[in-house]
Formats: structure tokens, sequence, C-alpha cells
């Protein structure tokens, strides 16, 4: 079931140094449970162009000023590098989260206890949300792009103006950090997930929890929602659009959850074999991150294991859904690879978004026409994502 392929990974500027008439930087391919093969690129002059060179172990296909093709011969992967378009220096420590709206409007947290919000375009901060005391694991924009969703380590969730960074409603009740965040359709009602073990469903209106839609289970560490055919009818009239949607949580034991949120029922559990990271929704298919660097692709329906993609043990930290079928993951390791659901050519081609020196890439953000990777390295990297979709057409 897991396709032994190689991660192919690349020094960190290598887009400045295929610029220069005489340069080198490392490549580098490891199979999982393998010793690392380090190979070289150089780079010559040739009448009057810049030459890239590499040993018969990849073979080169194409460059431009952002991105690099080549293929790693002995599986036949292809490997496109991106660079990033824009680094934003928005914090002094290792980011936490990052959120974009379509309006440009993007909302950060990083190890300094900061919550700030800046321009996507110019980086420029115009707002720091200051309430939370202590880390801000999680931030997320209502679909209106102009209001804030935040939760952290002092166990509440606040409700910001991105435009006035006024906060008007904070919802408290666990006992312990949050560590994710949920908005169901317009957010009238949210999710929060906790250390303590409860997902908690809030109306938002009136800073009150509704109820726990799971508990029991342990510390739970990311969470996402579903829509599901199934209805039920929902009598109190503080509660909004929950009647057909499924909220599924990964636990730090390996355990995911998934709950019927209007009903309060489980609907099934699914044990894997470490710690639930990440977790995003995809063409009915539940797709899990975890600790030992496995994507674990399951039915939404019931839980069946799907697909697995088993490449690199290196801790899976961040996952986001992008379109044409294609999903980002960021690692502890700080390589950032897109990958397709489909099979076909799409199965053999890897997307590596490049820039982390070997740093942790916490947390990616889509807004429909940028990527935005928040990194341990204190920098937000934004990549145009024609550049990675591309690839794949």
């Amino acid at each position: 079931m897991s396709n032994q392929l190689p991660v192919v990974t690349i020094q960190c500027d290598w887009n400045d140094v295929i610029r220069l008439p005489k340069g080198d930087a490392w490549i580098s391919s490891k199979k999982l449970n393998e010793n690392s093969i380090h190979d070289k690129l150089t780079t010559t002059l040739s009448d009057g162009k810049v030459k890239i060179n590499f040993s018969d172990n990849y073979q080169y296909i194409s460059h431009g000023p952002l991105s690099l093709v080549v293929k790693h011969v002995a599986s036949g992967l292809k490997v496109a590098f991106v660079a990033p378009t824009k680094a934003h220096k928005i914090h002094t420590k290792g980011v936490l989260s990052v959120a974009v709206a379509e309006n440009a409007l993007s909302v950060s947290s990083c190890e300094e206890d900061k919550l700030l919000v800046w321009d996507s375009r110019t980086s420029e901060v115009s707002l720091e949300l200051k309430g939370h005391g202590g880390p801000v694991y999680k931030c997320k924009f209502f679909p209106s792009g102009i209001v804030v969703l935040s939760a952290g380590a002092d166990g509440s969730c606040r409700i910001w103006s991105a435009e006035s960074g006024i906060n008007p409603v904070t919802l408290k009740g666990h006992t312990m950090a949050v560590c994710d965040i949920c908005i169901i359709d317009k957010g009238r009602n949210v999710i929060s997930v906790s250390k303590d073990g409860s997902a908690k469903l809030w109306d938002v209106g009136e800073s009150n929890c509704l109820d726990n839609v799971v508990e029991g289970h342990g510390q739970i560490n990311c969470c996402a929602i579903a829509t599901t055919t199934e209805e039920v009818e929902v009598e109190n009239e503080r509660e909004v659009g929950t009647q057909n949607k499924l909220l599924v949580v990964g636990c730090e034991s390996g355990l995911v959850v998934c709950a019927h949120v209007a009903k309060r029922a489980q609907v099934y559990s699914k044990q894997l074999e470490s710690a639930c990271n990440a977790i995003i929704i995809m063409d009915q298919a539940v797709l899990v991150g975890c600790s030992n660097g496995k994507i674990t692709k399951l039915n939404l329906q019931d839980g069946s294991v799907l697909k697995e993609w088993h490449e690199s043990a290196n801790p899976i930290l961040s996952m986001a859904v992008l379109t044409n079928q294609l999903f980002v993951v960021g690692r502890q390791d700080g390589t950032c690879t897109v990958l397709s659901l489909e099979d076909g050519a799409s199965s053999k081609l890897r997307v590596q978004l490049t820039g982390s020196d070997c740093d942790g890439i916490r947390d990616i953000s889509f807004n429909g026409k940028w990527v935005f990777a928040g990194c341990r390295d204190a920098i937000v990297r934004k990549y145009d994502f024609n550049q990675i979709n591309v690839h794949f057409k």
C-alpha cells in the first residue's frame, strides 16, 4: 500500500545559486529507513548563459526564476522545487500559526506570544491583538475575512475584529491549552479542541459552550469539519449549520474520532500508529498527518483506510487543502511538499516549497492564489499557487 518513493531535498537558497556562473548547491535523496544519498548541482557558463549540471542520479528538465524541475533517475520521481515569491519577516521568534484571507489580510502568531494582523502584499503590520495569556497556537479567519478566531495556551478562544482590534467575545471553558479550532459555515458556531480531551461547540453570539461533541479520549491535537448526507433536526436556535456536519479529531494517542456534531454521537474511531498532528478533509476523505511521518487517507463515512503515504519518518506538523485535488504537508525538518490525490502521472510527482533551512513548518494557509507557510525560523513564506499548479497539469 505504501509507495516507496524517495524524498528529494535541495539547498534552501538554490534559486540564488543557479544564477551564479560558478555556483554549487547540494541536492539529496532519502528513502524511508535508508541513508541519504548526497549529490551536487553545479553551474557553468556556456555561450554567455548559465548552465545547470547534475550527476547521473538526476536528469535536468527545466528551470525558471522561482522553479527548478528535475527527475530522480532511479525512482522515476519528478520533483519541482518552488522558491518563495516573498519572505515575510513579521515576527522575531518562531511562527506558530498563520491564516490569510482573500482580501490579503493576514494574521499570525509566534513564540513571543504575539498575535499580529498584517498585509500579505506589503508585510505592513496594522494591529497587535493583545489579550491571550501565553502563546496562541491557532488563528483563523471567519469567512468574512475581517474577523479572527484565535486559541491558545491559556485555554481560551477569542474573537477579534481584524480592522479595529476589538475583542468582543472570549470563549472560556477548557481547563488546558486549546490546540485547534474549526468554524462552522459563517461562524455563528465554532468548535475548539484541547489538551483537556474535549471538543467544545460554542455559541459565539452569547459566548456560551453549548456542549462537548467529543470527550474522554485524551489530548486532542487537531480537528476538521466535514459535511455529511445525514441531516438531523436541531431544536436549539443558537445552533446553526450543525445539522449535517461531522467533526473529525486527531488525538495524541493516535486515535481518530469522527462524531456527528448535531447528534453529539460518535460515528466511528480509527487507531493509527502515532500521534495525530494535522487533519484535513478532501473529496469525502479524511487525511491525517502523524508524528511518525505517515499520511493516512481514511474514508469519511466509515474510517476505513484508503491509502497511505509514508515517504518520510519526519513528523508532520501541518497540512492544508489546495484546489485541483492538491494538498500540502509541512514537516518538522522544514520540508513542505505538495501532493495530489489523483493517481497516474501525479502519483510520481512532488512539488517541494523551499526556503526553510531545516526549521519546522508549523502552519500553512491558502487563500486561493497564494500558499503561506509559517516556519520556526520566524518567517512566513509566500508561494504563487500558479507556480505549483502548472506542474500537475
